[in-house]
């Protein structure tokens, strides 16, 4: 039985983990096909084990993209699972976090065909619903443009208000990645929004504070997943908040980090195996 590692049908950015994965796979003799989630002529409905991948338009077509999560769980075993991805995709899981006690960049959420103040600092606005840097915008104190950007999103869904965190250009958004079990690596990333381009440096060790919060933020859901990613930024007091939790399709990394495509792959085998495939 062929493993089926989920993408899509037009990426909008180049996959830097597909290569290092396929090796990886290649490796250790684990069959696969890479099939997009949202092509017509891939009959999901056949039983073979999944992994979400770089389904990266999905925050495009939400409702078809879960529709799709459930259709495929339904026929076999898909990882992440189905409740982790409908818990994860919208970025409201912030408010979750912070009412669990973890740390996280503060947050106001503007429900659709809502409007709200914005406090006079520099913020980044940004869609409930988006992958990579979609939608994602940074505003000067007073900006009419902020909230003409909030009144755009908010008629189409829910979006986040955020305070700029200034450490991200210097110390840098610390990206810690979780595989099978455990935190494998941490990368940092250069401020990000609508229109740029990734950039990354690393691996760096991870910081006690940091390990700790990005441990708190995955513990509901550290029994179940195979993989995931915290991102953290520190505070004007230095304190590590979590910028967001990625447990759907994130980057890892993997050629960052000598072995972390093995670890991965060494996990999705022992789940095969368990499972008799």
């Amino acid at each position: 039985m062929k493993l089926r590692i989920a993408t899509c049908l037009n990426l909008p950015e180049v996959d830097v983990d597909a290569e290092p994965l396929v090796d990886a796979l290649r490796r250790a003799n684990v069959p696969f096909e890479l099939l997009a989630w949202d092509d017509p002529s891939v009959d999901w409905d056949a039983p073979a084990p999944t992994i979400l991948r770089s389904t990266w338009n999905y925050a495009l077509n939400l409702d078809s993209f879960l529709a799709w999560v459930d259709r495929v769980a339904t026929a076999s075993p898909l990882w992440n699972p189905p409740d982790v991805v409908h818990a994860n995709v919208r970025k409201r899981y912030l408010l979750e976090l912070a009412r669990r006690g973890v740390p996280v960049i503060a947050t106001t959420l503007v429900e659709r065909g809502q409007t709200a103040p914005l406090p006079h600092e520099r913020v980044v606005i940004k869609p409930e619903v988006g992958a990579g840097s979609l939608g994602a915008r940074v505003f000067e104190p007073g900006d009419p443009a902020a909230a003409q950007h909030l009144a755009a999103l908010t008629q189409n869904g829910a979006a986040l208000v955020q305070p700029y965190v200034a450490s991200v250009e210097q110390y840098g958004e610390r990206s810690l990645v979780w595989i099978d079990g455990a935190l494998s690596h941490a990368i940092r990333k250069t401020p990000r929004f609508s229109g740029d381009s990734e950039k990354i440096t690393g691996p760096f060790p991870i910081a006690d504070d940091e390990r700790a919060v990005a441990e708190a933020a995955l513990a509901p859901y550290a029994g179940d997943i195979l993989y995931g990613r915290v991102d953290v930024a520190r505070d004007d007091a230095g304190q590590p908040r979590v910028m967001e939790l990625e447990l759907v399709e994130p980057s890892l990394f993997f050629a960052r980090q000598p072995g972390a495509a093995d670890r991965y792959v060494a996990g999705l085998r022992r789940r095969l195996q368990q499972l008799g495939a």
